[in-house]
């Protein structure tokens, strides 16, 4: 290998990790807002060819994809109770249950303070509840705090912003009628 491939080689390596750190939310090793949305515009991409033209692309797997925004319970509650460290570690569990749960197609990412945003590639409304509130349990269970979540799955003519506030309002009714629950956007 001559030393212009070895510097090349370097140079690769180097923007692969920097893509990561970009990516990753440092604390939960989940993917950020920043490389949830990057990854999830591929997959409305491609949901959009099929839901344009489904002849075209009947043989196509991804015809369907479902958010979900998780939010975790009374969590400055937690954190002015038993301090950031506590607050940090739910939401290390969290991450870790959500993500053991999902396939590795889907894409789970920290969005910001406790919310988790999860995009089931492949499942509709009805299919990505059962999955959310089975990870909603599950949670509870293993951390002993709850979370509240909505759901929504794209529709025709949307794009991510739509889909993001279908699901966001959802989880806004979670939160309003008792948390600890997942609400579908097409029950709103």
């Amino acid at each position: 290998m001559t030393e212009e491939q070895k510097r090349i080689k370097e140079l690769e390596e180097e923007v692969s990790r920097l893509k990561g750190l970009a990516y990753q939310d440092e604390l939960t090793t989940l993917y950020n807002r920043h490389g949830f949305k990057e990854e999830s515009a591929k997959f409305i991409d491609e949901v959009k060819g099929y839901l344009e033209n489904p002849s075209r692309r009947e043989n196509f797997l991804i015809k369907s994809l479902s958010l979900g925004i998780f939010d975790i319970d009374n969590f400055k509650k937690i954190n002015d109770t038993y301090g950031h460290q506590a607050g940090d570690e739910i939401l290390k569990q969290a991450s870790k249950i959500i993500k053991e749960k999902v396939r590795g197609i889907d894409i789970v990412a920290r969005w910001g303070g406790e919310e988790i945003i999860v995009g089931l590639v492949g499942s509709d409304e009805n299919h990505a509840f059962e999955i959310f509130d089975d990870i909603r349990k599950k949670i509870e269970e293993k951390t002993k705090v709850t979370v509240s979540g909505g759901v929504a799955s794209f529709t025709e003519g949307g794009d991510f912003d739509s889909l993001f506030k279908k699901a966001d309002e959802a989880l806004y009714k979670a939160k309003q009628t008792g948390k600890n629950k997942i609400v579908k956007a097409s029950d709103l």
